[in-house]
């Protein structure tokens, strides 16, 4: 029973070891097809990523920027 447990144990703490909740992420923003704005984020949670790269959608001087995460 000892080894069962301690064997269930180990494999729980290798199966959380490789799952992370933070990743790397970075945003790209395009205008007309072209790359104009590239940003690394860094670790983040996805949500966190996602508003923080929309964040840099914009209009500039009549160009509207599309950024997406990738």
């Amino acid at each position: 029973m000892r080894k069962v447990t301690l064997t269930v144990i180990i494999i729980l703490f290798c199966s959380f070891s490789f799952v992370s909740c933070e990743k790397e992420y970075h945003c790209g923003c395009t205008f007309n097809g072209s790359v104009v704005y590239t940003k690394d984020l860094g670790y983040q949670y996805k949500t966190n990523a996602k508003n923080t790269c929309t964040g840099y959608d914009t209009v500039v001087t009549g160009e509207v920027w599309n950024c997406v995460l990738y």
